[in-house]
């Protein structure tokens, strides 16, 4: 009935095919999975697809053990069939795995590894006690198999590399539940196990080692194990890359420690050695950096031993190389002349350069500084910046002097870092001492600061926009004397509508230093503004543009009642040389209002108009108010002492 099928067989057989299938899956005999069987062994490709699913539909303990029997027979599809429903032979692989068939137990053991039944691994231990060496021996080789699998999928886990085809959440249960098992089974093999294979045992139980809570690595704290002995003697040697793990956290134990450095001086396989720098994230454990304390007194290579080793080494090499030195736990002092000696080597891979960085930026916050500021001029401009990064964080006490240094040379990127991290410290400073400096250090000072800080016009902006009154016109102040107006225009021009008339007079005049000429803002200022010092210097202002159209509003507020107002405006005519502003200024020294006379002795001087010198002398003697005699008295003065230094210059 399963025989080769003609090509020319009619849908009716098919159909009989069928229903006979189905009652051989709903059968309770035992006979049933005896046909599907001989139907798995001799039929074609696709009679042995549908009698293989029948008897895993079926899930019998006697056709499973059949189907394990003849896995190896099995073409490839119907073997990748049976792994994928592995699950269902759990029972069956126990089963056979006891069975009293040689053959039958081998292939269980070969499908359980294969399989990746790491449960099971009690059933394989079990044959190592097997009086047939060939038991014993798949025993072993599926343990071993099995420890490989395991560790090479924690392995991806830890690096974040796995079947992206699984969540990383369903490959780590499927490891915790096989893990234990397996760790239990290879610990009690190594206990009891009596025979030439104790090698290969200890090989599989060094591959799960790879974690300090494994049931395995806790064979060297037992008292009494007769695997201890075999597995600390291997641990006292040079590892293999896959036993990596091993012999680092074993190196944390008393019986191994003293031995590691030693060992770890006489690797000289490049994988070995690859495997034991990429795997330098265990040094973390606080018992084995002790170890590695102790590995020579705390001396971690000598110059003259690590220049050996660098000639054997590429500069990537020479960069991993840098984690043990940095974890070695010797003096920082110590520590930098041996990247030193790195950093020579790497001279050429920026890789390994960023590397050694890495290492030295992982100190504590007050450990030495010294190597991070020589690597603060690399050529490299991304591990410059990294450098001046850590400088800036660490703040050593010469911090400010070694980044101003830098400046001059350094990539427009690490300058920017610069002037972030200095910039608000210098400016500070120099925002502080503006008040208490002369004029002509005031300028000098703010040159030297607009030079290191290339975003000081935007904090002297930000000063303008926000803050109080007292601040907004010190900006003012400091915009005025660095001539930074034109830089800053806007926020100048928002200011001449400031509710605080002390802003606003202070923003009239900074804007009148503005090349660009901006008279509407200028004029509303001087004919709308409520504030008579405002209105006085934008009238200022407008004596700076000279043009004829502002002579008409200048002449009105000539005869402004507001005295400072009144004396620029007939300043600003008399400069613009309007003939009417003589006959004003008399006017106004006649004035009866004591202000106004006084306003008028200041535009006089201002003009040097000493053609009403005797108007001067006469309110200097005879005017009854005291402070105008004073201040007619006073340029009196003045201009004499102007006459008589004309008079020494001339002689």
């Amino acid at each position: 009935m399963f025989s080769s099928r003609p090509q020319h067989a009619s849908d009716n057989y098919n159909e009989m095919f069928d229903q006979v299938l189905r009652a051989l899956i709903d059968s309770d005999n035992e006979a049933a999975d005896d046909v599907l069987l001989e139907a798995l062994r001799l039929g074609t490709i696709q009679e042995k697809l549908m009698a293989l699913g029948a008897l895993i539909k079926r899930g019998t303990t006697h056709g499973l053990s059949g189907v394990i029997g003849e896995y190896e027979q099995l073409p490839q599809v119907l073997q990748l069939q049976v792994l994928t429903n592995i699950g269902i032979f759990h029972h069956a692989l126990r089963e056979c795995g006891r069975s009293e068939d040689s053959a039958l137990r081998l292939a269980a053991m070969r499908l359980i590894a294969l399989g990746k039944q790491g449960k099971l691994a009690y059933v394989l231990s079990e044959n190592l006690y097997e009086p047939a060496e060939e038991l014993v021996q798949g025993a072993v080789e599926a343990l071993v198999a099995l420890a490989r699998w395991i560790a090479a999928e924690t392995r991806k886990l830890q690096t974040g590399i796995w079947d992206e085809r699984r969540p990383r959440m369903e490959v780590y249960r499927e490891i915790m539940e096989q893990r234990p098992e397996l760790e239990a089974a290879i610990a009690r093999a190594l206990d009891g196990h009596r025979g030439r294979f104790g090698q290969e045992l200890v090989r599989a139980a060094l591959l799960l080692c790879d974690w300090p809570g494994s049931k395995v690595l806790n064979i060297l704290h037992m008292i009494r194990h007769n695997g201890q002995s075999l597995l600390q003697r291997r641990l006292q040697q040079p590892p293999t890359s896959e036993h990596v793990e091993a012999f680092l956290i074993g190196a944390s134990h008393g019986t191994t420690r003293s031995h590691f450095g030693p060992v770890f001086a006489h690797i000289e396989e490049k994988p070995v050695l690859d495997a034991l720098v990429r795997r330098s994230y265990l040094l973390k454990n606080s018992a084995l950096q002790l170890c590695m304390h102790q590995v020579q007194r705390g001396v971690w290579w000598d110059a003259d031993s690590l220049n050996h080793d660098l000639e054997k080494r590429t500069a990537l090499e020479a960069g991993r190389v840098a984690e043990w030195i940095g974890i070695s736990g010797v003096h920082d002092a110590m520590q930098d002349e041996r990247l030193a000696q790195l950093l020579k080597k790497c001279a050429g891979d920026p890789a390994a350069r960023l590397q050694i960085l890495r290492v030295a930026s992982r100190r504590k916050r007050n450990g030495s500084v010294d190597l991070i500021k020589r690597m603060i001029n690399d050529p490299d401009e991304r591990i410059a910046r990294l450098a001046v990064r850590e400088i800036v964080r660490r703040r050593p006490a010469d911090c400010d002097q070694i980044l101003l240094q830098l400046m001059g040379n350094a990539p427009e990127s690490v300058r920017r870092i610069i002037s972030r991290a200095i910039g608000q410290s210098s400016f500070d400073s120099f925002w502080n001492r503006f008040d208490r400096l002369e004029k002509p250090m005031r300028r000098q000072a703010g040159r030297a600061m607009l030079k290191v800080l290339p975003d000081a016009i935007s904090r002297i902006e930000r000063k303008l926009n926000n803050g109080p009154t007292e601040q907004r016109i010190k900006a003012l102040m400091i915009t005025q004397e660095l001539g930074l107006a034109q830089q800053v225009r806007q926020s100048i021009v928002d200011l001449t509508r400031h509710e605080n008339p002390k802003v606003r007079s202070k923003a009239v005049s900074v804007i009148g230093e503005l090349t660009v000429d901006i008279p509407d803002v200028i004029l509303d200022r001087v004919l709308t503004d409520e504030d008579a010092r405002v209105r006085a210097n934008a009238i200022e202002v407008l004596e700076g543009k000279q043009k004829a159209q502002y002579v008409p509003l200048l002449t009105q507020r000539a005869r402004s009642a507001n005295n400072r107002e009144r004396a620029n405006a007939i300043k600003a005519l008399h400069r613009m040389k309007v003939g009417t502003s003589l006959p004003q200024l008399l006017a106004m020294l006649q004035d009866g209002r004591s202000e106004h006379r006084i306003s008028a002795l200041w535009a006089m001087k201002q003009l040097g108009l000493w053609k009403l010198i005797q108007e001067v002398g006469k309110l200097a003697k005879a005017d009854e108010n005291m402070r105008v005699r004073r201040y007619a008295f006073n340029v009196l003065k003045d201009v004499a002492e102007m006459i008589n230094s004309q008079k020494r210059s001339a002689g």
